[in-house]
């Protein structure tokens, strides 16, 4: 299995490390929430442009309800999420771009931290993306 660590952009991150598939992921964890996974945070992204690798970082968050944020590959500039949905398992996310609108069609793991799918380009060109959420750190308090 290839597994690629990604050093964390900004200070004093941990490493994150993505996993290239979401295959045979566990359901959710029996006690979880109810109700549809929170997309909000940050996330490190991995995406195979025609064999050439592209990182980058996935910011998202929520406004009156409704997803938002950028898409920053390390090799280009940030990008707007112009909508991003979730539905049980599977995610949808509409990027824009200078070319037009980019969608990634992705399936969430069980645990709702790691996220699969295609991207589809424009003119229809698919590429395939693993994206890894952070882990949240809360403030240390002393």
């Amino acid at each position: 299995m290839l597994v690629i660590a990604v050093p964390a952009a900004g200070f004093a991150q941990d490493t994150t490390v993505l996993k290239p598939t979401c295959a045979q992921d566990p359901s959710p964890a029996s006690g979880a929430a109810a109700g549809e996974p929170d997309l909000a945070g940050l996330w490190d992204f991995y995406m195979d442009v025609g064999g050439v690798p592209s990182f980058g970082l996935l910011t998202v968050g929520r406004l009156d309800g409704r997803y938002g944020g950028t898409l920053t590959p390390v090799r280009t500039a940030p990008v707007v999420i112009r909508s991003a949905t979730v539905s049980d398992r599977k995610v949808q996310m509409i990027v824009a771009s200078l070319e037009g609108d980019v969608t990634l069609n992705a399936t969430l793991s069980g645990a709702g931290d790691r996220m699969c799918g295609v991207v589809t380009y424009h003119g229809g060109q698919l590429y395939p993306m693993v994206a890894q959420k952070r882990l949240q750190r809360l403030p240390d308090r002393r």
